[in-house]
C-alpha cells in the first residue's frame, strides 16, 4: 500500500522534471515552419505557435492554446512538487494507520494491555452502538480503536509514536535510527521537517512572509527518499 501511495509523489516530481521548459530562445523562422507544416497551421496561424523544450520533450502550444511556454517555466510548476509534498506525507500516514491497525488484537489480548490503549476514551454512546451491532463484542473494540488510530495517525514522529505506543509499540525510533544508521533523532528530525512542510501547503498555500516558499525538484526527492526509508526500516523493527 506504501508503495502505491508514494508512487503518486514519484509521478508527480518526474512531470515537474520532464515538463519543464528549458528553452531560452525563440524559435527560428525554419523550424516555425517545419512546426507548422507538422500541425497543419495556417500561415498567419503560424505565427501564434509555440513551444516548450528540454532534453527529454517538445510540447507544441497550437494557435489560441490556453496554456502557454511560459506555464512550464519552473517556478510555474511548483504546484505540482507542492502536492508531492502533501502525497508524500499521505503515504506515510497511511502506512502508520494500516501498520498499527494490524497489531490491534494482539494488543487488546495482550495480558497486561499498553496503558496508552486503555487510556483510549469509550462513551456510553460506543458502548450501546458496540452492543447494538457486534455479536462479538471484541470486534467492536477493535474498531473503536482503529477509529482513533485513523484520527491520530499522520507523518508527524510525535504522533507516529503515540500511534504505535497504542498497540504496544513503544520507543521506535532509536530502533529506526540504528537501522538506517543515522545519527540519533535523525529520523525523527527528517519526518518532522515533512510534516511542518506539509502541514504549510495545506493550511497556508506554503506562504512564507510576503510570497511562497522556495521549493525544488532536489529538496522533494529528499523528502521521498527520506520517508522511504523510514517506512523501510519501521517494517524491519515492527516485530
Amino acid at each position: 500500500m506504501f508503495e502505491q501511495n508514494i508512487a503518486d509523489a514519484e509521478r508527480l516530481i518526474l512531470l515537474c522534471e520532464t515538463l519543464k521548459n528549458e528553452r531560452k530562445r525563440h524559435m527560428r523562422r525554419e523550424r516555425r515552419e517545419a512546426i507548422s507544416n507538422v500541425v497543419r497551421a495556417s500561415k498567419r496561424d503560424s505565427k501564434l505557435l509555440d513551444i516548450a523544450e528540454n532534453d527529454q520533450v517538445l510540447i507544441v502550444f497550437k494557435p489560441n492554446s490556453r496554456c502557454l511556454a511560459k506555464h512550464f517555466e519552473e517556478g510555474e510548476l511548483r504546484p505540482l512538487l507542492r502536492q508531492a509534498v502533501v502525497a508524500i506525507a499521505a503515504a506515510v500516514e497511511s502506512y502508520v494507520a494500516e501498520k498499527a491497525k494490524g497489531y490491534v488484537p494482539d494488543a487488546c489480548k495482550a495480558q497486561e494491555p499498553p496503558k496508552r490503549l486503555l487510556d483510549i476514551s469509550l462513551t456510553i454512546d460506543d458502548l450501546l452502538d458496540i452492543e447494538r451491532r457486534y455479536q462479538r463484542r471484541a470486534w467492536g473494540h477493535y474498531a473503536l480503536i482503529w477509529h482513533y488510530i485513523d484520527q491520530v495517525a499522520s507523518a508527524n514522529p510525535a504522533s507516529i509514536g503515540k500511534v504505535f505506543s497504542v498497540v504496544g509499540k513503544s520507543g521506535i525510533w532509536k530502533k529506526v535510527d540504528g537501522r538506517r544508521g543515522v545519527k540519533p533523532g535523525e529520523s525523527e528530525r527528517q519526518l518532522d521537517s515533512l510534516a511542518m512542510r506539509r502541514d504549510r501547503i495545506a493550511h497556508t498555500g506554503d506562504r512564507r512572509g510576503g510570497g511562497k516558499a522556495a521549493i525544488d525538484a532536489n529538496e522533494v526527492g529528499a523528502y521521498l527518499a527520506n520517508a522511504r526509508a523510514i517506512v523501510e526500516a519501521l517494517e524491519e523493527v515492527l516485530v
